[in-house]
C-alpha cells in the first residue's frame, strides 16, 4: 500500500466518523426503547460505562482526562 492510498484510507475514515456524529442522535432515538432485545452483554456494558460521564443534573458530558 502506498502513502497516497495510506492518506486516502485515513481521510476515508474521518468522513465516515463525522457522518457518524452527525447521526448519533438519530441513531439515540431508534435505540431507545430496544436496548432489552440486545444479546451481547459486552456491548451494553460498554454503551453503560459511556454514559456514566453524562450529567442527567446538567446535560452535560464530564470533561475527558
Amino acid at each position: 500500500m502506498n502513502i497516497f492510498a495510506v492518506r486516502e484510507a485515513i481521510r476515508d475514515a474521518k468522513y465516515k466518523m463525522e457522518l457518524m456524529d452527525r447521526t448519533a442522535d438519530a441513531l439515540a432515538e431508534l435505540l431507545r426503547g430496544h436496548l432489552r432485545h440486545v444479546d451481547r452483554g459486552d456491548l451494553l456494558i460498554s454503551l453503560k460505562r459511556e454514559l456514566r460521564d453524562f450529567n442527567i443534573t446538567t446535560g452535560q458530558w464530564k470533561a475527558r482526562s
